[in-house]
């Protein structure tokens, strides 16, 4: 699946797909300058990075209202808006330029920058090297949350991925239900 991105300057395009004989998910992300970042997402990974990726979300919510029902709806209101609004069939263009190299990286460290400004910063980083500060917008989290949510549902992981961001302060293992080898 392949979304065109109409966010921070910087980033043009992501796309998530399952690739079934690596048994991980591809993540590209294409920036306004041509350069391109390839990324494999575990299922293990995956159940990490979506709590953050919640927790972003409660935090764009947590700027509109302090209540956490409310919040909560904000949330669910502002994922319906973003994944509505985005395109979605636009065929992913290829970059031309890979500052990580052409292979992809394989993702194992995560962690949240939060900001007060209009973005939250997500790091995505490897067990060793080179990763990407992502700078997130309200809605890209959103878009970039479908597009993980489609790919995990194509990977048949049976992992829970909704979007409830009050449960930013459990423990990712709980939140993504039962662990599994892979």
């Amino acid at each position: 699946m392949t979304v065109a991105i109409d966010g921070p300057p910087r980033l043009e395009q992501f796309n998530a797909a399952y690739d079934a004989m690596q048994d991980r998910i591809l993540l590209r992300i294409r920036t306004s300058d041509g350069a391109e970042y390839r990324f494999w997402i575990t299922r293990r990974y995956l159940s990490l990075l979506w709590p953050m990726l919640m927790k972003m979300a409660d935090g764009f919510s947590a700027r509109k209202s302090a209540d956490p029902l409310t919040r909560s709806t904000l949330a669910e209101f502002a994922h319906g808006e973003a994944v509505g609004q985005a395109d979605f069939a636009s065929q992913y263009q290829d970059g031309t330029l890979f500052p990580l190299g052409e292979d992809p990286v394989l993702l194992a460290r995560i962690s949240l920058r939060p900001s007060a400004g209009a973005t939250q910063t997500i790091v995505l980083l490897p067990q060793q090297g080179q990763g990407i500060n992502l700078d997130l917008d309200e809605k890209l989290v959103h878009i970039l949350a479908r597009l993980l949510q489609q790919a995990a549902t194509a990977a048949e992981w049976d992992l829970k991925l909704d979007v409830t961001p009050g449960m930013a302060g459990t423990d990712p293992a709980l939140a993504a239900g039962p662990r599994r080898l892979h």
